[in-house]
């Protein structure tokens, strides 16, 4: 009996030593059986033909020099798989830069400019109406003293600053006690000095304020910002007009605003025209007033914030293509351990989302994480494919799932990093 199966052991052996081309690898089966089919009969060639004698039992990994050899439908497959991942990461970062300034030279748009013409017709018409009743000229100037906070969230800046009001005559005026600051809410008014000499008027009060402007978020946490205190006088512009002291404004050179530096400071006059005579019988025309404006822009003084908001992401994101990279340079399937990465990139944006308005513009901080998302995503589906390559078509193949694998892992991977430098690069020099 052991002499009728010796042949057969023989003929098995043989066969465990016969190598396979398949993809132009030399493989050895894991079956003896494998290497024959039903009829007892090797198995066609699927890839490339065997280009010299190999050392048994060695594998040759599939490099991208052997892309030009593969059969046209894997050169097929690994062509649509690149320019798909290629033509939606250029899309959506087209899409994203193109938003993001869109939103940003919206912003801008709101903020003072004293030679917008909406400022110069204002002015005019605070000036002809100071013209025909011979309103009173008060010198005006700011010296602004402190920022204590920037809040974004609600768009609101604590400003402490020294406001002066000079004029001659007209003693009857109270300067101090007749001015409010727009769209503002003062929180403490101190007179600092107060004189009356020779028909000069001299008043001085030190005042803290929350001021109120809409502080963009397109380009948070990179962002630049404006914010403009405007001096009203509470009297109509045909009684006050207040003429800016531009030569004696200044700003503390020791202030410093966390996280942020000051890059820019104007002063000059503006006109606030009301849409409504409130209710005043004796108005006949919508009132008018004078005011001082004090425009300060300031931006973000370093990246401290902008990793703090993705710090998580990144890591999350290192972490599949990893993944990726395994999967690609062994026969292992990490998909199991995408859906966590995916959660904690979802939960990234909260750190951001935290510091900003409920109601905030598509920016910076949405499309980074959304870029995260992707990444995860394409690893994913790439893990996939390569998992259904080895499950469909088992030791053949598996050369062309690790050639896969591994090309479309460097390509994921240039295409993530290019992500995440230039949407804050695009988004710093808008």
């Amino acid at each position: 009996m052991a002499d009728k199966d010796a042949p057969k052991k023989a003929q098995d052996d043989d066969a465990v030593k016969k190598e396979t081309t398949t993809l132009g690898v030399k493989e050895l089966p894991d079956d003896p059986k494998d290497s024959k089919d039903a009829k007892g009969t090797a198995p066609a060639n699927d890839g490339l033909a065997a280009s010299g004698a190999q050392t048994p039992h060695k594998r040759r990994r599939l490099s991208v020099l052997d892309f030009k050899d593969l059969p046209p439908w894997k050169r097929a497959v690994t062509i649509k798989w690149a320019v798909a991942l290629i033509v939606v990461g250029v899309v959506f970062l087209t899409m994203a830069c193109v938003t993001m300034r869109n939103s940003a030279l919206t912003n801008r748009s709101k903020w003072w400019d004293p030679n917008e013409e909406w400022v110069q017709t204002y002015n005019k018409r605070a000036e002809s109406l100071a013209d025909q009743y011979g309103a009173t000229h008060v010198k005006t100037g700011t010296y602004v003293e402190n920022i204590r906070s920037v809040d974004i969230k609600n768009w609101k800046t604590n400003v402490t600053l020294l406001v002066w009001f000079r004029w001659d005559g007209a003693d009857d005026l109270d300067m101090v006690d007749n001015f409010n600051i727009y769209r503002g809410i003062i929180q403490t008014k101190d007179i600092l000095s107060e004189t009356h000499e020779n028909g000069v008027n001299y008043q001085l009060v030190r005042v803290n304020v929350d001021v109120n402007n809409q502080l963009g978020t397109a380009l948070f946490p990179v962002d630049t910002q404006q914010v403009r205190i405007f001096v009203e006088s509470e009297y109509k512009a045909e009684r006050v007009i207040l003429d800016p002291d531009v030569e004696n404004s200044t700003v503390n050179s020791s202030l410093s605003i966390a996280g942020y530096e000051i890059t820019n400071t104007e002063w000059g006059e503006a006109a606030h025209v009301y849409n409504s005579s409130q209710g005043d019988p004796t108005v006949t025309s919508a009132p008018v007033t004078s005011e001082f404006v004090t425009a300060l822009t300031f931006r973000r003084n370093g990246l401290g914030l902008y990793f703090k908001c993705f710090i998580a992401m990144y890591g999350t994101t290192l972490w599949v293509l990893i993944m990726l990279y395994i999967c690609g340079h062994h026969r292992v399937d990490p998909l199991g351990m995408i859906p966590g990465a995916l959660f904690g990139t979802v939960s990234n944006i909260m750190v951001g989302a935290a510091l900003l308005p409920d109601a905030l513009d598509m920016g910076l901080l949405e499309f980074v994480n959304v870029w995260g998302i992707l990444t995860i995503l394409a690893t994913a589906v790439v893990i996939i494919q390569v998992n259904n390559i080895r499950s469909q078509y088992g030791r053949k193949d598996e050369p062309f799932a690790g050639f896969i694998g591994r090309v479309m892992f460097y390509i994921i991977a240039v295409i993530a990093i290019a992500g995440n430098i230039l949407l804050p690069a695009f988004a710093m020099s808008v």
